[in-house]
């Protein structure tokens, strides 16, 4: 029988609900002028006249929680054993099948 799956992801943006709500993700964006000094720090004797437009890369530096977005909360999230006394799963051992079934 064919499946329809359903994407229910969500973004991360620096003003997505979080859960709790002081545990949102923040992303500081770094435009190509304030990425310039720390490319030159990659390369010796690079400099911006070197550069097209004299613009260094563009980066997002972003702190989360593996509780932000559209995640899966592992048993080890919840207590460190299960089933009266063995180790909880941890995300990557959680059997991928339980993420198909039926809503």
């Amino acid at each position: 029988m064919p499946r329809k799956l359903i994407d229910i992801s969500v973004p991360l943006r620096n003003d997505v609900t979080a859960d709790p709500p002081d545990n949102h993700p923040t992303i500081q964006y770094i435009d190509h002028q304030q990425g310039l000094p720390r490319m030159l720090q990659f390369f010796d004797g690079l400099t911006a006249q070197d550069l097209p437009d004299g613009q260094g890369w563009a980066v997002e530096q972003v702190s989360l929680s593996t509780h932000n977005g559209t995640h899966l909360d592992a048993p080890w999230h919840f207590h460190p054993t299960m089933n009266r006394g063995e180790r909880s799963w941890t995300i990557d051992e959680v059997p991928l099948e339980w993420c198909f079934q039926p809503g």
